[in-house]
């Protein structure tokens, strides 16, 4: 059974209390049990089932926000892609980008050259590659599915793209390594505060059984992202508005023989706003929306409009792809958890800044900011809390050696020991898993890309049972060794987990994974115990999922 099952002793005291198990909240318990402070976390879902799992999977430094003016943000990107690429070079890999330029368009060649020099020289030049321009009939030839008519030329450049899911898991990972309690599907029901107001201590209900459980804090870390109003409300912490959220859907489709070798920065004909076709596993998605949103956090869907908005976009750039929404393989859909300012002309100017709210009865709430910044992040919450501890908590803090934060250059797991922390490290990796276990070149290259390092613990299962090494798509390299790893070592705990975040059959399965979902549902039971109706209910659970990311074509046929 996962650790985040274990239970916890109401007598146990935690320094910080971590709600919300995002990449924020995933980065907090790291850092702060990195610096030796005693930390719990809990998530009322999946780690990262939220936003944090339905991003754009892009870590970039924000080429658009330097038309905002926002330097700053821009410069403090760029120096956490580095990092990443460093720590987590497995789950942070180049991606190059092609901005095609045409006719007409609101930032012409020589403009779209200057930014990407001021691009460069804040990320100090330490891009895979530096950006190059493709002026007249050469940018035909860089990728020959784009419209010709009225192309003026295009611009390369470098980011990187994540797993966004797996990049939470792995920071949960190592703050369980560091001595974090790490607690999924555990919602944190209420707070205890003394006479005067402080809270001392949290009430956490498990989602599955029912089972409560008292934690003593000396300060609650709320970092709840798009859910922060709401938990806000229900934990009686007055808070008044603090977001504004914005929805942003994304759309998969079969590559069609496209073979992108870009991921396209297109400004959509419709109203202006800067999306982006991305080649994804052996598919292309098209992202993303930006629209304001007012219900409930935990039911953000694509319908018919976004969907709709989305290919009409991409056409005007691929005329000769079938970008249709009866083409879709899947969508995602996720919330932005905005700063809300009264000031902001639209969805779109609203800042990606972050912003820290320290209470003086023990509770700091973050909000805003970026997947690509949640280190950097992370490492401000713990320092303010601890300031904040200091001045609050003197006779629990004196005489604790505590030590700096090492998030900077300490590898996740799967980067732990690989001899060249690089992509091309991985890439070498891959090659050396295939050859060594007899494995299709792409299914090395595959669990290398995905697990890294850890990848050899599956290679080891597979050559006890080499039936798990068999796919369990024709064209996609997931194997049924990546099932028993999620659940053994991946903390997976629903068949929403496995097949969402684990092994996304979700997003990238021409049938969602609905073909091999009661296999999934056998091993699933065999080793977390399921009965029969409980085995049922957890199909149930994920026909509803694969429902929900089907939902716009409900919506287009009313």
């Amino acid at each position: 059974m996962p650790d985040s099952a274990t239970t916890v002793s109401d007598a146990e005291r935690y320094d910080l209390v971590v709600v919300g198990g995002g990449i924020t909240g995933a980065g907090v318990a790291r850092d702060a049990a990195l610096r030796g402070l005693r930390v719990a976390l809990f998530e009322k879902g999946d780690y990262g089932s939220g936003t944090s799992s339905k991003s754009s999977k892009l870590i970039h430094g924000g080429l658009r926000y330097l038309e905002h003016g926002e330097i700053g943000l821009v410069f403090e990107s760029v120096s956490e892609r580095a990092v990443q690429s460093r720590v987590a070079p497995h789950l942070v890999k180049p991606l190059p980008f092609l901005v095609p330029v045409y006719e007409g368009a609101r930032h012409g060649l020589e403009t779209l050259n200057i930014g990407l020099w001021i691009y460069d020289t804040l990320a100090m030049f330490r891009a895979p590659r530096l950006h190059r321009t493709f002026r007249g009939k050469k940018a035909y030839d860089v990728e020959p599915s784009l419209r010709r008519e009225g192309l003026r030329g295009a611009i390369e450049y470098y980011d990187c793209c994540t797993d966004d899911a797996r990049l939470v898991l792995e920071n949960v990972l190592d703050a369980q390594v560091a001595g974090a309690l790490c607690r999924s599907y555990s919602e944190v029901v209420a707070l205890h505060r003394d006479p005067a107001g402080r809270v001392t201590g949290v009430r956490a209900r498990d989602v599955f059984t029912g089972e409560e459980t008292e934690v003593s804090a000396g300060m609650v870390i709320m970092a709840a992202g798009a859910w922060t109003d709401e938990a806000a409300g229900k934990l009686a912490v007055g808070t008044g508005r603090i977001l504004r959220r914005t929805k942003g859907i994304h759309a998969v489709f079969p590559d069609q023989g496209m073979n992108l070798g870009h991921a396209i920065t297109m400004t959509s004909p419709i109203d202006g706003r800067v999306m982006f076709a991305v080649p994804w596993r052996g598919r292309i998605y098209l992202g993303t929306t930006d629209t304001d949103f007012d219900g409930t956090a935990d039911e953000v869907y694509a319908d018919a409009a976004d969907v709709e908005y989305l290919c009409a976009s991409a056409r005007h750039y691929f005329p000769d792809a079938d970008f249709r929404p009866e083409r879709v393989i899947a969508t995602w859909a996720g919330l932005r958890p905005l700063i809300h300012d009264d000031d902001a002309k639209d969805e779109s100017s609203v800042s990606r800044e972050h912003e820290l709210f320290v209470r003086d009865d023990g509770i700091l709430i973050i909000a805003g900011g970026k997947l690509t910044t949640y280190r950097l992040m992370a490492k401000q919450v713990v320092a303010r809390a601890l300031a904040w501890l200091g001045k609050h908590d003197q006779a629990a803090m004196n005489g604790r050696a505590l030590r700096k934060p090492p998030t900077k250059t300490r590898a996740l797991p799967g980067a732990e020991g690989l001899a060249q922390a690089s992509w091309e490290g991985i890439q070498a990796l891959g090659a050396e898993l295939a050859a060594g276990h007899d494995l299709a070149p792409e299914i090395g290259a595959h669990l290398a890309a995905i697990y890294g390092v850890r990848a050899r613990l599956l290679v080891e299962r597979i050559a006890a049972s080499p039936s798990l090494g068999e796919r369990m798509q024709p064209d996609l390299p997931y194997v049924w060794a990546e099932v028993e790893f999620a659940i053994e070592h991946d903390l997976a705990r629903t068949l929403d987990d496995v097949l969402s975040r684990r092994v996304p059959l979700l997003l990238t399965g021409h049938d969602q994974g609905l073909d091999v979902v009661e296999r999934v549902a056998d091993l699933a039971a065999a080793r977390l115990g399921w009965d029969p109706a409980h085995r049922a209910r957890e199909l149930d659970a994920y026909r509803a999922v694969v429902a929900g990311t089907r939902r716009f074509r409900q919506t287009a046929a009313r």
